[in-house]
């Protein structure tokens, strides 16, 4: 007695509705997602003062291990930039912007500083 089926489901041949359906799918989402605006509509306040006091101040350390604060072109000693540092509001931002061939021990110094004085500390890197 041979009991075998002879009517087989084949699955190859109903796949490419369903590639259609997962498409048309993605293109639906695909224009939701672009109509979707998910910000608040906020009505901000007027800023007096000067923004830049409360901005962080950038400390930059070249290949030469030279400081300097933030667009400033003349190259600082360690003792100015601290002098200049200890002038800030607790809790101020410092960034810091090292070369990548800056001797580690110059940028470390610049950490020490901000924790004596309690100043947050951003390191900047390049993006990959």
């Amino acid at each position: 007695m041979d009991f075998n089926s002879s009517n087989k489901i084949k699955i190859e041949d109903g796949m490419s509705s369903m590639t259609d359906l997962v498409f048309l799918l993605l293109i639906f989402f695909i224009i939701i997602s672009t109509l979707v605006n998910t910000s608040h509509n906020i009505d901000l306040p007027d800023g007096v003062g000067d923004p830049s006091l409360s901005s962080p101040v950038k400390v930059y350390i070249n290949n030469d291990n030279a400081y300097f604060i933030n667009s400033n072109q003349e190259e600082i000693s360690i003792t100015e930039l601290k002098d200049k540092l200890n002038k800030l509001e607790k809790k101020s931002t410092i960034e810091l912007l090292a070369d990548k061939d800056t001797d580690r021990r110059f940028a470390y110094q610049v950490i020490e500083i901000a924790k004596d004085r309690k100043l947050k500390v951003v390191i900047k890197t390049k993006g990959s």
